[in-house]
């Protein structure tokens, strides 16, 4: 008899022990397809972006992290519940409050503008997709569904391609007036969700205004870290008498990319090896006013880049692990997974030769 108490109770504690295994399996299956994408619209600045650069306050957690917005792919038939869209499914319930004057605001004039993403960790992608609120909404009601025209005014089918870390969609933005709600949605090719933004947008009539004066141009433009293929350009501040919008950047005459206020460094790729390149940066208002350029920066791109292997977003790296990544090599300071190299802000990896 005691004999198969003891056979009665391995078995118990086997099962158990294997339980538990599959259960842990299963949760890092769904960590990892949570953690395997992750962005934010930077530029016009999203809410959750002003969060995290302090023009919102009282935003909660989401402003040390407005890269995890992400809820069930879909809208409008499915995704975020009404009145949960902001906060993409209710994770930053703080998102959802919704007046005339809860959030602070980015000027817009309706037309051609850019909508660029801040992408952390870049993943095969389905579309890209852009809603505003209709002409009558309510802005001191909670956002539904209702609130928003749900034909996109802008829809870009992506393939299932990876974008890049910094990705832009050039938008014909409708007619509208006043205090209007964007919602951007980007929507992950191989998970069954989406990153959902919303930004605050107030439209003006442009220079109908009256305002015709150019910010001042960005000063202290310099180069670093050049490599075969990029190098990484900062610059100072610009001033308005409105507010800067945004910065441009140039290579000779083409410009290369646009980004927001609150960008003051950016990394530009695919550049050829053994090739001088000169840089220039130009501040952007609400009016459209664009300011003189800033200095010009010149560099010459490095020979071929050492041959390491490219970043992989599922792969383990460990301190002193050396990858590829947009042409630029990197240097793993210490365990790292999913991590983008180059991302603004991150630690983990260091630009080597």
């Amino acid at each position: 008899m005691t004999s198969i108490r003891l056979s009665n109770s391995k078995t118990a504690k086997l099962f158990a022990v294997g339980g538990i295994m599959i259960l842990a399996a299963f949760l890092m299956i769904i960590l990892a397809q949570k953690a395997s994408a992750h962005g934010w619209v930077d530029s016009p600045g999203s809410r959750a972006l002003l969060c995290k650069t302090g023009q919102n306050t009282d935003c909660g957690a989401v402003a040390y992290e407005p890269q995890s917005l992400e809820a069930p792919k879909g809208f409008p038939a499915a995704g975020p519940a009404d009145g949960k869209i902001a906060s993409a499914g209710g994770v930053f319930p703080k998102l959802d409050e919704q007046s005339a004057t809860r959030w602070a605001k980015v000027n817009m004039s309706p037309g051609q503008n850019t909508f660029t993403w801040n992408l952390t960790a870049a993943h095969a992608t389905a579309s890209w997709k852009y809603y505003i609120t209709k002409p009558n909404w309510n802005p001191n009601a909670a956002l539904t569904r209702d609130s928003f025209d749900l034909t996109p005014f802008c829809s870009v089918n992506y393939g299932g391609t990876r974008p890049p870390s910094n990705y832009s969609d050039t938008c014909n933005v409708p007619e509208r007036t006043g205090y209007q709600v964007i919602l951007a949605v980007w929507e992950v090719a191989d998970t069954p969700n989406a990153f959902y933004n919303v930004i605050d947008v107030n439209f003006s009539s442009g220079n109908n205004s009256g305002d015709t004066q150019a910010p001042t141009a960005p000063t202290g433009l310099a180069a670093a870290a050049t490599t075969s293929t990029s190098t990484s350009l900062s610059w100072n501040a610009s001033s308005d008498n409105v507010g800067v919008t945004g910065y441009k950047i140039y290579n000779g005459s083409s410009l290369v990319t646009t980004v927001s206020a609150s960008t003051l460094n950016y990394t530009v790729t695919g550049l050829t090896a053994n090739t001088a390149y000169t840089f220039t940066v130009k501040a952007t208002d609400a009016a459209g006013n664009e300011s003189a350029a800033s200095n010009a920066v010149s560099v010459t791109t490095t020979g071929a880049s050492t041959g390491y292997p490219a970043w992989n977003a599922s792969t383990v790296y460990v301190g002193g692990n050396k990858v590829t990544h947009n042409g630029v090599n990197y240097e793993a300071k210490w365990w790292t997974q999913g991590q983008t190299p180059g991302t603004p802000g991150g630690d983990v990896w260091k630009v080597i030769q």
